[in-house]
């Protein structure tokens, strides 16, 4: 393991210390600015930008400046540890976790529910027969009013 997460390990909250073990496990340093995003993104409720991490560390005084955040966040996409989810508004949004799920966007508070079952297995494997594709995977986001948002706008 990192000796440099070793030394912090006592100061950094359990889902720190549990993202920080992952990129050493995949071989990649545990940096300070590292642990700084990976500080904010355990923090932040929810889906984020960039924009709100940035500003979360900005406001702690321990920013890496917007290049170590952008690729630092990169880095967890690129290893699963983190999702990219499209916006409506050109900006997109990272949520922690990995593996196969979908998407339900608030347009209003920006909350994110995720869920597994999409129903589109039949629709990929009529696309495969049909265009010789082998579709390997797929996203589905979908936008609207959580029901919080609903009970407001009513």
């Amino acid at each position: 393991m990192s000796r440099f997460l070793d030394e912090r390990r006592h100061t950094l909250p359990p889902a720190v210390t549990a993202l920080a073990e992952q990129l050493a496990a995949a071989g990649y340093k545990v940096t300070q600015p590292r642990l700084a995003v990976l500080k904010a993104i355990t923090s932040l409720p929810g889906a984020f930008s960039v924009q709100e991490v940035e500003q979360w560390l900005i406001e702690r005084d321990e920013s890496p400046g917007i290049a170590s955040i952008f690729r630092t966040i990169r880095l967890l996409c690129d290893l699963g540890m983190l999702q990219r989810i499209h916006g409506l508004d050109e900006c997109h949004r990272y949520c922690l976790g990995g593996g196969h799920s979908h998407h339900l966007v608030c347009t209003q508070c920006g909350v994110i529910e995720r869920f597994d079952n999409c129903g589109l297995q039949g629709v990929i494997s009529g696309l495969e027969q049909s265009t010789g594709y082998r579709i390997t995977s797929h996203v589905v986001e979908l936008f609207g009013l959580c029901p919080q948002c609903q009970s407001i706008t009513a």
